[in-house]
This record gives C-alpha cells, structure tokens and sequence, in this order.
C-alpha cells in the first residue's frame, strides 16, 4: 500500500489552514497606535497607571511618582503601562511625576490625542491650578488641558 498521496494530501490541508489563518490574521486591522491614551486614577489608597509611554524611562518616573506618592507603598501602584514607540508623547515626565504626587482620593487623569483632563474635588483651589500647570509641561504646548470638578 501506497501511503505517499495521503500524506501528500495531509501536508496540502495543513499548509492550506497555516495560509489561510495567516491570511485573516494580516487581515484584521491593528488598532491605531495614535489612539493609545494614558490614564491615571488615584482611589482607594493606591494609584493605577494605565495606557502605553513611549519608553521605559517615562514609565518608570511615573511608578517612582506614584510610590513616592504612597509614602513607598510600590504594592499600592498598579502599573498597566505599555511601552509602545507610538504612544502619545509625554513632554516632561517629571512634571507627570510630580502631579501624581501631589494628586487627592478621587482625581482622575485622561491624556487623548489633542487634549488632557483632569477631574478633581475643587477645580479652583490652588492645588487644582498647580496641577493644570504640571499637566501642561507634562503633556507640552500642543495639548488642550482642561481640570474639571469630579463627577
């Protein structure tokens, strides 16, 4: 018995599988890397960092800002930051690092292409200004910043 033109007819069914699942994975569109946004939440005595940095470098000024902030507690820091190249540029991540310590129970931060804000309990008092000035170097003259009362 002859077994060459099954094993022939497997390897063309296996090939076949292995292109057309290339094929529909090089199909599917990958997300738009300028929509990465860049998120920070203080609440509950620990701060979430979450969204994508463009370096490891920026990262981790921004975990050191927020352990800081914590009086050392890195276990009260989750850390859902990406390094991808294309991720939204932060201008001055000192100055990102110093609003996260600065930061109360309750603030919010966004960071979108164009534009930043932040929800914070008392849009008017003097910390809430010298966060909107730390978000505008952060974030650079380009960027729209806007400090909102929480909701």
């Amino acid at each position: 018995m002859n077994r060459r033109p099954r094993v022939i007819a497997l390897l063309m069914v296996l090939l076949a599988a292995a292109g057309a699942a290339w094929v529909f994975a090089a199909a599917r569109p990958a997300p738009p890397a300028t929509n990465a946004a860049l998120e920070i939440r203080w609440h509950g005595n620990g701060i979430i960092l979450q969204g994508a940095v463009r370096d490891a470098a920026t990262q981790q000024a921004l975990v050191d800002g927020a352990t800081a902030r914590l009086g050392g507690e890195a276990d009260q820091v989750v850390d859902w930051l990406d390094i991808a190249p294309a991720a939204l540029p932060i201008a001055d991540a000192a100055s990102l690092a110093s609003l996260i310590r600065i930061g109360q129970e309750g603030w919010h931060l966004q960071r979108r292409a164009t534009e930043g804000w932040l929800a914070v309990q008392s849009p008017g008092d003097a910390q809430s200004a010298q966060a909107s000035e730390l978000l505008q170097r952060a974030f650079g003259p380009g960027v729209a910043i806007r400090v909102v009362p929480l909701p």
